[in-house]
């Protein structure tokens, strides 16, 4: 009935719309509409309703706590250590606040916030590339991120790796526009850079290497570091009050965990080595490609690119991942299966957009002119 009165309106009013055009509309905005539609297709053929077996008996679990205030307490009981208890409690409490604001526990709340995830990415990317001027650049990330069918496996499945991806990705855009600039945007950063770590405990391993790094190249900038660590305080002291009186110990740090503590046995087991070795490249090649083809263009084009400080800082956080995996307690083969196709996800944002900025240097230019 709705549609046949929304449809009869339409054409009784055409008249009011003959001479409209879309002069507005420019074709930044065209490109970025078709991304976003191919990409809504794909969630609404293939989002799971309730997520992946993670966001049930995890994220969105942690979220229903949170959603009962006489009852969040109850959500570190030992009989739930399955649940990843002690990982912050950023993507979770969104959810729930959502929730009481709809006052329902609607699994259509992450399911959106996903989509929304989801979204914001490669738009994001998209138009910080368009605002240094990579006009065909920025079309080329819309188009890996459209095509790329793990990054939006991953985006569906209503977990928080796409949440961290998007904010790391948010970090170093904001770092490239400060550039040592005295301005507000360091609060900005700091409140970002330090939200990634009110994430997943990853994110605060990439917190803490982007603070040392960005205090390592700022020393001198003062009023730069402290607004940057001004902007940081909020998150920082949100993640060391649940860690200190909530949180439970870590699996991988647990002193019930005798495995990591035989660092000599684990250290000089190299097949560990070849098990991880192995595990990575599988990844990269049949989920990461574009990565791949991105980096090697580097490599030939400006190998600059590598020595800089956010490309420092991914390869400091991929190695601390490789070093997580030679001493994890649990299984190898299962604890790479399940987690290294997202947590490669988490850089995998920002890698796109470091690479695509970094050919409008003028090195690249000179260097692209040689090889043609």
């Amino acid at each position: 009935m709705l549609s046949a009165i929304n449809l009869a309106h339409i054409y009784f009013t055409r008249h009011f719309f003959k001479n409209y055009r879309l002069k507005s509309l420019s074709n930044s905005h065209v490109w970025a509409l078709a991304a976003a539609f191919f990409l809504t297709c794909y969630f609404m053929l293939y989002a799971s309703k309730y997520g992946n077996w993670d966001a049930f008996a995890m994220w969105n679990l942690h979220a229903k706590f949170f959603y009962h205030p006489e009852l969040w307490k109850h959500l570190f009981t030992s009989k739930l250590s399955y649940s990843a208890l002690d990982y912050p409690m950023m993507l979770p409490t969104i959810v729930a606040f959502f929730w009481n604001a709809v006052g329902s526990m609607s699994p259509y709340v992450p399911l959106l916030f996903a989509y929304g995830v989801m979204l914001t990415i490669p738009l994001y990317t998209y138009f910080a590339l368009r605002d240094e001027g990579l006009k065909w650049l920025s079309l080329i990330a819309l188009v890996i991120f459209v095509t790329d069918n793990n990054f939006k496996q991953i985006a569906t499945s209503q977990c928080a790796d796409s949440l961290l991806s998007l904010l790391i990705l948010m970090v170093f855009v904001q770092y490239e526009k400060l550039k040592g600039l005295i301005n507000n945007r360091a609060y900005l950063l700091g409140f970002i850079c330090a939200s990634c770590a009110w994430v997943k405990n990853e994110g605060l391993v990439f917190y803490v290497l982007f603070t040392v790094g960005f205090i390592l190249s700022n020393y001198r900038l003062l009023p730069v570091l402290k607004k940057y660590l001004t902007g940081a305080i909020v998150p920082t002291l949100a993640l060391v009050s649940f860690k200190l009186f909530f949180a439970p110990a870590n699996d991988l740090i647990s002193a019930d965990n005798k495995q990591l503590f035989s660092l000599s046995v684990v250290l000089t087991d190299w097949s560990r080595y070849a098990t991880i070795f192995k595990f990575w490249l599988n990844t990269l090649l049949s989920n990461y490609i574009y990565a791949l083809i991105l980096v090697f263009a580097a490599f030939v084009v400006n190998r600059r690119l590598f020595a800089s400080m956010p490309a420092i800082i991914i390869a400091l956080l991929l190695l601390g991942y490789f070093i997580i995996y030679l001493v994890t307690p649990h299984d190898l083969n299962w604890h790479l299966y399940t987690s290294l196709y997202r947590i490669i996800q988490h850089v995998y944002p920002a890698l796109i957009y470091l690479i695509l900025l970094d050919f409008k240097g003028p090195q690249t230019r000179q260097h692209l002119a040689l090889l043609s």
